[in-house]
């Protein structure tokens, strides 16, 4: 046997990057553990164990045989708690007590294994991870592993043996219950006296709290004193709360056998504030009593019944704790605390001011169809304004609900003014622009404008921060405001209804210029085309405007309506046909390019 135990220890040394799980499987560990020991010994004497390092591998060694050492406890009979023919109230308790207790520990054994499955995997990382320069290390790393291994074992174990004994405890009550005879009438009598004792605890309490930080104060000797006396005070608190609590839930029980089920859910929302008020082990025990009562009513009161009735108390306990959530504050800002509720309610205004924007400005766009006299542009300035202004009012209100003093807005201007110098210095300037063309007016809705010799149309949408221009091809071309700032903009129907327009064309030389003036204006005059003809002081006129090297240059100078000025080119279009026409119609030359050949003299030869 032991020639077989070195041979395992041999083959775990040889594979130092492995755990050797035979430290905490095999099934002979006595004899394992005391080889191993021998094997210590043996390399401390001769001398490639340091005594250090020795004594750290004995001491886990000797933890590693405690742990494998341990035998599974024993819980009690539960059978053995409750009377199988006349069971009591106390034995009753007791039971309830013991399936908490058991409840509890079992959620302790929870807590340490997944501790332990943290440490199990660091050291598997460790000993996979070891270099040549740490080996001497291995052994130690090894029988670490190995005492974490057997404590988990054991606590599987444990966990699974508490599971048990608590559920079989559980359902021996729910058995049992039925045949207990009790009154709640002494019960609730011992409740309320643990109740005033209890009162009387927390005023000695206070007192001696308040006694002891003015000796801390002071640094009076009695600080030490006082300490030992709230230490009491605090005993005494916790134990009449746990009295009372042991009261409550006997009438607990009690109503369960009675089926009294709302005073029952009742009673249970106060044993749930009693444990609150209590710390470490004993709230979790109580806690754990409260779970199982609640269990118990499932079976002694039915599904629909304990849904019901735990749902009214329930509920009016959820909806305190959600007006406490919401209420309590998240954050401390300018002396004010700022909650969940406070920040919704700053969330509500702004939505709130956005929508009475936008109601805004579909009113006033309604309002301009009932009235269509009315400038356009007029009203998309009166809109635009009012839904920044009430957008405006309601940041300033939602900033005023959360406390925030205004003047320490200048901080956040002077960093925006930062970014702007940096970065938006284009969108302030299309923004300033914008307000600009709204208080200006010189660019409404409606007009026509040319910018340069592609963009021509019509405005059709003024924003705060651009312009939209239809082309006569029916493009839409968003124009930053700026643009209209900047540059040159020709506004074609800004103030007067009429504009001149000049439609230029040329005569051969030779022609007489009251032929040419004669034969376009007569054929105008019969045209149907619309221009300006009855007003004297803008009738149509012919000028001669230039002598060119092939032709003599005219303009037929026209005065035009309202409704064709938004159509330029083919207005132009229409009067040079008519010219070209009356020309034609008249037998008026019209010059062209060309290039006369004369040829002096021919060769001889080539003839």
């Amino acid at each position: 046997m032991r020639t077989l135990l070195l041979f395992f220890l041999l083959i775990g040394a040889l594979r130092a990057a492995d755990v050797n799980t035979t430290l905490y499987e095999s099934s002979d560990k006595p004899a394992l553990y005391k080889a191993l020991r021998q094997q210590i010994d043996a390399a401390q004497a001769a001398g490639t164990l340091m005594p250090a390092q020795a004594d750290a591998e004995r001491t886990e060694l000797e933890r590693l045989r405690r742990a494998a050492a341990q035998t599974p406890g024993e819980e009690e009979d539960p059978s053995t708690l409750l009377s199988q023919t006349s069971p009591t109230l106390e034995q009753a308790y007791k039971a309830l007590a013991a399936a908490a207790t058991a409840s509890v520990r079992q959620e302790s054994a929870e807590r340490k294994l997944r501790d332990i499955q943290s440490k199990l995997t660091f050291l598997k990382q460790t000993i996979e991870q070891l270099t040549a320069e740490e080996k001497f290390r291995l052994r130690a790393y090894q029988l670490q592993f190995a005492y974490y291994k057997v404590q988990q074992q054991n606590l599987e174990a444990k966990r699974d043996r508490l599971g048990a004994y608590g559920t079989a405890v559980a359902q021996t009550l729910a058995q049992r219950l039925k045949a207990i005879r009790c009154t709640g009438k002494d019960l609730r009598s011992e409740m309320q006296t643990a109740e005033t004792e209890i009162e009387k605890s927390q005023q000695r309490r206070l007192a001696a709290e308040i006694a002891l930080e003015g000796a801390e104060l002071e640094e009076s000797a009695r600080s030490e004193r006082l300490a030992a006396d709230l230490k009491k005070a605090n005993a005494d608190y916790s134990g009449q709360l746990q009295t009372k609590l042991a009261s409550a839930a006997k009438l607990a029980l009690c109503m369960l056998i009675t089926k009294e089920n709302d005073a029952f859910f009742a009673l249970l929302d106060t044993m749930e504030a009693d444990a609150g008020r209590l710390t470490g082990d004993a709230r979790s025990r109580f806690r754990a009593q409260n779970a199982q009562l609640r269990s118990l009513a499932k079976a002694h009161f039915g599904v629909t019944a304990l849904v019901v009735g735990d749902t009214l108390h329930e509920t009016k306990a959820l909806l305190k704790r959600a007006g406490d959530t919401l209420t309590a504050p998240l954050f401390i800002f300018n002396e004010r605390p700022i909650s969940i509720l406070s920040l919704l309610k700053a969330l509500a205004i702004l939505v709130a001011g956005f929508f009475l924007g936008a109601f805004y400005k579909r009113w006033i766009t309604r309002l301009a169809r009932r009235w269509p006299d009315m400038s356009q542009m007029s009203m998309r300035l009166a809109s635009n304004i009012g839904y920044y202004l009430i957008v405006f009012v309601a940041v300033i209100i939602a900033m005023g609900s959360l406390g925030i003093d205004m003047t320490s807005i200048s901080l956040i201007a002077g960093a925006l003014s930062i970014g702007v110098g940096f970065g938006l210095q284009t969108v302030v300037s299309n923004f300033i622009a914008g307000i600009i063309l709204m208080f200006e007016r010189t660019i409404r809705i409606g007009d026509t404008i040319e910018i340069s010799d592609v963009l021509r149309g019509r405005v059709t949408d003024m924003r705060i921060r651009s312009t939209t221009v239809k082309t006569f091809d029916n493009i839409d071309i968003v124009v930053p405001n700026s643009s209209f700032i900047q540059n040159n903009v020709i506004n074609w129907t800004l103030e007067d209804a009429t504009r001149r327009i000049h439609i230029p064309f040329g005569v051969a030389y030779g022609t007489e210029v009251d032929t040419v003036k004669k034969a376009v204006l007569e054929e105008l005059k019969e045209s149907s085309l619309s221009y300006l003809r009855h007003d004297p002081e803008k009738q149509p006129e012919v000028w001669m405007v230039n002598m060119n090297s092939s032709s003599v240059d005219f303009e037929l100078i026209v005065w035009v309506e309202w409704a064709n000025r938004n159509r330029p080119s083919a207005l132009r279009s229409d009067f040079l046909i008519l010219i070209y026409n009356a020309l034609n119609k008249h037998g008026i030359q019209i010059p062209f390019p060309q290039l006369d050949l004369y040829v002096k003299q021919l060769p001889k030869d080539g003839l």
